[in-house]
């Protein structure tokens, strides 16, 4: 439920986006797209899209903790065991955005597009793909999720 849960959270963020510019749904937020939006556009982006995502986080934390209680969230503060479980789920990291400066993502997504072999990555996955490098994962795992969002299939060891 909760995979479902975020999944039409990205939906819902990503048609509102479109929606909002006057955008019809046959031109794709990829590259092409992000280089030809103003600076002032791009900042409210990142900065919605983080925010969307982190609200999306909170929602599966909070989820978790009520059900490590019987389905209700808890009248006083979980343990730490239990608030760090729920924290450091791979659901929850998936979607959390924290920590992240909204300039940093900004130009983070200007520079991923400056490779012309980017152009056509759909703007979401280049969001979790700059945030990913940004929060420091390793050049392995960034080559595999590139690949993935390049190509449809993880680079071949």
């Amino acid at each position: 439920m909760t995979t479902r849960f975020g999944f039409a959270l990205l939906l819902l963020v990503t048609l509102g986006t479109r929606l909002g510019q006057g955008q019809s749904s046959k031109e794709p937020d990829n590259g092409f797209w992000w280089v030809n939006q103003s600076e002032t556009f791009k900042l409210g982006f990142v900065s919605g899209y983080a925010s969307a995502m982190s609200n999306a986080a909170d929602e599966i934390g909070f989820r978790c903790i009520a059900a490590k209680n019987g389905g209700v969230l808890p009248e006083k503060v979980p343990t730490d065991a239990v608030l760090t479980e729920c924290m450091e789920s791979p659901t929850y990291i998936h979607f959390s955005f924290g920590g992240i400066r909204v300039g940093q993502l900004e130009e983070g997504m200007d520079d991923f597009y400056k490779d012309f072999r980017n152009k056509g990555v759909y703007v979401t996955a280049a969001m979790f793909y700059v945030r990913d490098e940004l929060k420091g994962k390793s050049a392995k795992e960034l080559e595999d999720e590139l690949n993935v969002y390049r190509h449809g299939v993880p680079a071949k060891n």
